[in-house]
């Protein structure tokens, strides 16, 4: 694991790695596609590309948590009016469909 300093700033790199299985390579991009957005590699890497005036950085800083706290509202509204717990039963039907075309498709692929 590497890190350096920037503008006082503690910056760590760790690798990222993802193993094919089954020498299903699309598969494996796919998670490798969407662990980095999930560490958010690219947007960091943009964000260090030009200078960003301290004038800039700090309306940039208060929009961000403005958008946070709107955000964090309509969560708690939708956890308070019982969409949320919709939401998160209709995802979990849909990741056990996904999962179980998965393993139909893996199946099928070995036979």
């Amino acid at each position: 694991m590497n890190s350096f300093a920037k503008n006082d700033k503690e910056v760590v790199i760790k690798p990222l790695e993802v193993q094919v299985v089954n020498n299903n390579f699309e598969e494996a991009f796919r998670r490798f596609k969407a662990l980095v957005q999930k560490e958010k590699v690219i947007s960091l890497y943009k964000e260090r590309q030009a200078f960003e005036k301290p004038s800039v950085r700090k309306r940039r800083k208060s929009r961000e948590a403005v958008e946070r706290k709107l955000l964090a509202e309509t969560r708690e509204q939708q956890i308070i009016s019982g969409e949320w717990d919709k939401r998160q039963k209709r995802k979990e039907i849909k990741r056990k469909q996904r999962q179980a075309n998965h393993q139909r498709k893996a199946t099928e692929s070995k036979e």
